[in-house]
């Protein structure tokens, strides 16, 4: 029941809504923005319930997990995106939107998801 609810918490909307603005204003070269607000939601939720794993296994303090799931979604997600050439980017945009992935990021699962954890908690 326990990683039902870390599932839970990582996909809400108010995790994934940023990222569907985001996603909304730039060009998808790979998948449809239909595809996309399906696999943000899973996402989310599956990497809340492994950081959850990881920190129960390596003994981690809550703000710590945080810290590191977020650093690691982030290099998930952009080395996906890079390596892909997921977006029809130039190399200004491409630098653009690894700063801003790793801002949005780090407050996503420092500030949002762990809050929400907070609360629920």
């Amino acid at each position: 029941m326990r990683y039902l609810k870390q599932f839970i918490i990582g996909s809400s909307s108010i995790v994934f809504l940023p990222f569907f603005y985001l996603a909304q204003n730039i060009k998808l070269k790979t998948y449809n923005y239909y595809e996309y607000t399906l696999i943000a939601p899973l996402w989310f939720g599956i990497w809340n319930v492994i950081s959850i794993i990881i920190s129960e296994y390596l003994g981690l303090s809550t703000r710590i997990r945080f810290i590191l799931i977020s650093l690691i979604t982030y290099l998930c997600a952009t080395g996906y995106a890079t390596y892909n050439n997921v977006y029809d980017f130039t190399d200004n945009q491409w630098y653009k939107y690894y700063l801003s992935m790793l801002i949005i990021y780090y407050t996503v699962w420092n500030i949002v998801i762990y809050n929400i954890e907070k609360i629920i908690s």
